[in-house]
């Protein structure tokens, strides 16, 4: 039987993802591993209407499907398959260990972290996985320092 593993991904719109991204399609190149990407929509607040909340949310959702799709191209160029796609709406870490949990064959994390030399943070995520949740989760998770470049990633894997 065989069964497909996964790599996941997150899209965030950061400088980062895109070095994530390359990591995660040299690893499936290397590996025959296919991607997940997931964007996550932060919950809004229920300061105004319902009205102009589903507003928002809609707008949200179409921002997230669009940077998905961009993601979902770099994938396909470079691999020359499609990742499956993901819109998770909820706080960013617990949503993230939810997909973990439901998707059985995801079975690593690719992260970049910041690559801005003055930040000491390496990026929420990152930040939130290492000081309080990596030992709840089933998976490794690979963090790409956000400096690397595509040649240098394309060496390395």
């Amino acid at each position: 039987m065989n069964v497909d593993r996964y790599i996941l991904v997150i899209a965030d719109n950061s400088e980062e993802m895109s070095i994530a991204l390359e990591y995660a399609c040299a690893r499936s190149k290397k590996t025959g591993r296919k991607i997940i990407i997931v964007i996550f929509i932060d919950p809004l607040d229920d300061l105004t209407t319902q009205e102009v909340t589903e507003i928002m949310k809609n707008e949200a959702r179409e921002e997230a499907e669009k940077l998905l799709q961009i993601a979902a191209t770099i994938v396909s160029d470079s691999t020359g398959s499609m990742p499956i796609l993901h819109v998770r709406e909820g706080e960013a870490i617990s949503e993230l260990k939810k997909l973990i949990e439901e998707e059985k064959n995801i079975n690593v994390l690719v992260l970049a972290a910041n690559s801005n030399e003055n930040e000491k943070n390496p990026g929420p995520i990152i930040n939130a996985l290492v000081t309080k949740e990596i030992s709840s989760l089933r998976i490794p998770v690979m963090i790409v320092p956000g400096s690397f470049s595509k040649e240098y990633i394309s060496q390395i894997t």
